[in-house]
């Protein structure tokens, strides 16, 4: 295999660990959001993706980042998918969207019945400096100006 046939390889890893990066910190910044959402009755939120009452869906999401993050500043996607799999619990899938004047970022909330997670599919960001430090400290300038209080500490 020639290095033209292996570096897009090694862009594709190393985009992955970017985006991973950007994945935990979005997701230490909305799991108050996501602890809200989860207090929905499944079948209530199922039962809305399954006749695609996306108004209520919407609803649902807004109310839970009401408290959290800044009007409009965490949205619903209006597109949402149920996963079944025999023998599993169902997975809830949400699009969502974090908007600021300095970042884009486009995710997945996925609730599962054992676990919650963040699929980003993309970030879009006003000034990309290339390099990842710089990037993050931007789009984690840009979730705390979103926020209406901070993040609880990790400690």
């Amino acid at each position: 295999m020639s290095a033209q046939e292996k570096e897009p390889h090694a862009s594709k890893a190393a985009s992955e660990a970017e985006l991973f990066a950007f994945e935990k910190l979005l997701a230490q910044n909305i799991k108050d959001v996501v602890a809200e959402i989860c207090l929905v009755d499944a079948n209530i939120l199922i039962s809305y993706i399954f006749h695609n009452a996306h108004g209520n869906i919407h609803d649902i999401v807004s109310s839970s980042t009401e408290l959290f993050f800044k009007d409009g500043t965490l949205n619903y996607g209006h597109s949402a998918d149920l996963n079944f799999e025999w023998g599993k619990a169902p997975a809830v899938i949400l699009d969502m969207e974090f908007v600021h004047p300095t970042v884009t970022v486009f995710f997945k909330l996925v609730l599962h019945g054992f676990y919650v997670g963040v699929s980003i599919q993309r970030v879009l960001l006003s000034t990309k400096s290339g390099e990842l430090d710089q990037d993050l400290k931007l789009f984690e300038s840009a979730l705390a100006d979103a926020r209406l209080k901070p993040v609880a500490s990790l400690d």
